[in-house]
């Protein structure tokens, strides 16, 4: 870049460059990242450790840039615009690597060793049907058989009303039926 350059644009409002980068005279990001690298930099060298601060800002310069497409003049200046989207970048990075850090080294093992179990293999279907029908037959000895129609119907999405009227009963019944129901398996 020659200094004649610089010296035609020295003078100019970010904004108006901004206008013309996103034009097409996509030279002037020069400009404009000279501008701001220093606050870049303060925010980087602020919140960041040494050893991030390279990655620190290439994400903050990609925010800049993400700035300048996306600056809307009614909304703010691009000088306010632009240090917010720099801040923020800052500091999602920092998120991000804090999330990496607090990951247990357990948890970031290779996946090659990790054995997934088979959730369809037959003699899963067969224990979960055994303990399906354990757990029916608790129910329906721990249950009086009125209680058990009513929960049956219940589970069928049956209202109150409508199972009243299958069994012969008030709704005030099957109110009660459901409390002792919801009692006797919840000592279960």
């Amino acid at each position: 870049m020659s200094i004649d350059f610089v010296e035609n644009y020295e003078d100019m409002s970010d904004e108006k460059i901004v206008d013309l980068i996103n034009g097409g005279n996509y030279e002037l990001l020069q400009i404009i990242i000279s501008r701001y690298l220093p606050r870049i930099l303060q925010y980087v060298n602020k919140y960041c450790a040494e050893s991030e601060r390279e990655d620190a800002v290439q994400e903050a310069t990609c925010a800049l840039y993400s700035a300048i497409k996306n600056f809307k003049r009614e909304r703010a200046s691009f000088a306010t615009f632009a240090s917010l989207c720099i801040k923020r970048s800052v500091f999602s990075g920092l998120k991000h690597q804090n999330r990496r850090r607090n990951i247990p080294d357990e948890l970031l093992s290779p996946i090659d060793g990790v054995e997934i179990a088979d959730v369809n293999s037959p003699e899963k279907i067969f224990f979960e049907k055994e303990n399906y029908k354990t757990l029916t037959d608790d129910i329906r000895l721990e249950l009086s058989r009125l209680e058990y129609s009513v929960l049956q119907l219940f589970l069928a999405g049956r209202k109150y009303s409508e199972i009243a009227g299958a069994l012969g009963i008030t709704e005030k019944s099957v109110n009660n039926a459901l409390l002792r129901i919801r009692k006797k398996l919840k000592n279960k």
